[in-house]
């Protein structure tokens, strides 16, 4: 799990001067600048940057049991979500977790709840969470960050300077887009979907 963190932490120390050589040959001198400009800048930032990567960390998809929601998800949410899944996620569905609130406060101030949802397909197992916003169910703020780290490719462009930047600009890139707490969080309001069957209490 702290792969992500060393890797942010050694490639910002990185030493330029082993590859220097070798990146004069394929970079133009003003390539070279931006990329001592850009790593300079990502030095200053480091100390934010481990910040954010502790915090995603922290936010990582995965199933929660608690705090629970009232009552528990309706036939037509599971109908939502599974219509989600089916997109995202391989076709056979093993679990919906029970429904949950608190959301974190990176998934604005709409979130009122969130599912994780489990499925396994050729062989894999994979999980993804979706926050009820606005009355629908979608995929997360949080998780759509994760998403988007996971897709991230190794560079091989031949040149290691060239690839070790661009693999650095990738992630730190990432994690100036890391979702950031605004506004305050809004009580969960009875719907047809969360509000007690007659006669219940």
């Amino acid at each position: 799990m702290r792969l992500f963190l060393s890797l942010v932490s050694g490639l910002m120390l990185a030493s330029a001067s082993q590859a220097q050589t070798a990146a004069k040959k394929d970079l133009t001198a003003e390539q070279y600048r931006m990329i001592i400009d850009d790593r300079e800048y990502w030095r200053q930032q480091s100390s934010r940057y481990r910040d954010i990567v502790r915090r995603a960390w922290a936010l990582e998809p995965g199933r929660r049991n608690t705090p629970l929601r009232e009552l528990n998800i309706s036939d037509d949410e599971v109908r939502e979500v599974q219509a989600i899944a089916a997109v995202n996620l391989p076709r056979a569905l093993v679990n919906i977790s029970p429904v949950v609130t608190d959301c974190p406060c990176e998934e604005g101030p709409t979130c009122t709840a969130q599912v994780y949802v489990l499925a396994i397909g050729k062989g894999q197992t994979k999980g993804l969470q979706l926050s009820r916003m606005n009355q629908t169910w979608q995929v997360g703020i949080v998780q759509a960050w994760w998403l988007k780290r996971e897709a991230l490719k190794q560079q091989n462009t031949g040149n290691k300077f060239l690839d070790e930047y661009r693999e650095e600009k990738a992630l730190n890139e990432l994690l100036e887009e890391f979702p950031v707490c605004v506004g305050q969080l809004v009580p969960a309001t009875q719907t047809a979907a969360t509000k007690k069957p007659e006669g219940k209490k």
